[in-house]
């Protein structure tokens, strides 16, 4: 079986394409004795004439007639690969996924996300929300390559990377007994109904177990999954909440009051992943990203 260079094949091919050397020499950015070694080299492959040279022009040969039929099939052949190679490279670009709570999702991943982006447009982020427990099992699961959770004992499986350290505050209605005050104790929320955040929340953890603690009891419990209606409820003076500073700075002095506690509570944000996947490129990128915005105090 003969074995035909596809260069020459398809060198041969847009020299009749073209009807001209010197025009497929240009065309290909090659030089004209360069393309007359290509076709040359060919009919040494075949044993045969494919080109009968006269002066300034050229005719097929019966057997050039058939080599250039099959050299315009494969030529058809290589463009459509190009294109396939072409439409799967894009299919396959890098996808970040990336989980994160409601409220993160809201008041700080389009910032991160923006300026990400921004600085690593072939990277296709999707984003994804739930609650911090769920969060931490998606990543274990790898649903989602790294996620932004608060306050987690991390499993071995994973890394984590911190990222800010958040404030929580009080909530009240305007015209709430404790909305007169410039700073609260665990201990003032005795015997007022709290909402709080809805099983495998962070912030609920947190809360929780700080007014364990001091062995507070609020007047009643009360689970809403939504921060937003949370704000809402607390407006209408339905009771009180503890959540993050940034989720109510927006909120401040408009419908509520927002008052922080004398014990400092806190919530440790982290970013985590696999520890399979560290040196994931997509993973790495994003880590540097944070360390940019973290060194120029953007996140605070």
């Amino acid at each position: 079986m003969l074995s035909y260079s596809l260069n020459s094949l398809l060198v041969f091919y847009e020299v009749v394409r073209l009807g001209s050397f010197s025009k497929a020499a240009d065309l290909l950015a090659m030089t004209q004795p360069g393309v007359s070694n290509h076709v040359t080299q060919l009919e040494a492959q075949a044993g045969c004439r494919l080109l009968t040279r006269g002066k300034g022009n050229f005719k097929l040969t019966k057997e050039g007639k058939m080599v250039f039929k099959y050299a315009e099939k494969i030529e058809a052949m290589a463009k459509g690969l190009e294109h396939s190679i072409g439409v799967m490279k894009r299919d396959m670009e890098p996808l970040l996924r990336i989980g994160t709570t409601p409220v993160y999702s809201r008041v700080m991943m389009p910032s991160i996300l923006g300026s990400f982006q921004k600085a690593n447009p072939n990277i296709m982020i999707k984003l994804d929300t739930g609650s911090s427990d769920d969060l931490v099992n998606s990543v274990i699961s790898m649903e989602n390559d790294v996620v932004v959770v608060g306050d987690q004992k991390v499993s071995r499986k994973l890394f984590a990377f911190h990222l800010v350290k958040e404030e929580l505050v009080l909530i009240t209605c305007n015209n709430h007994p404790l909305s007169a005050r410039k700073i609260v104790s665990l201990k003032d929320i005795e015997g007022w109904p709290l909402v709080v955040r809805e099983e495998g929340s962070s912030t609920r953890r947190v809360v929780l177990s700080a007014l364990d603690s001091l062995k507070v009891t609020p007047s009643t419990l009360i689970d809403m999954r939504s921060t937003e209606f949370i704000k809402q409820w607390v407006s209408q003076g339905k009771g009180i909440s503890i959540l993050i500073r940034r989720a109510v700075m927006d909120d401040e002095q408009k419908h509520l009051k927002v008052i922080p506690f004398k014990e400092k509570l806190m919530l440790e944000v982290s970013v985590l992943f696999l520890k399979s996947k560290k040196y994931d490129t997509s993973i790495q990128k994003f880590l540097r990203h944070l360390e940019d915005l973290q060194a120029r105090s953007i996140l605070h």
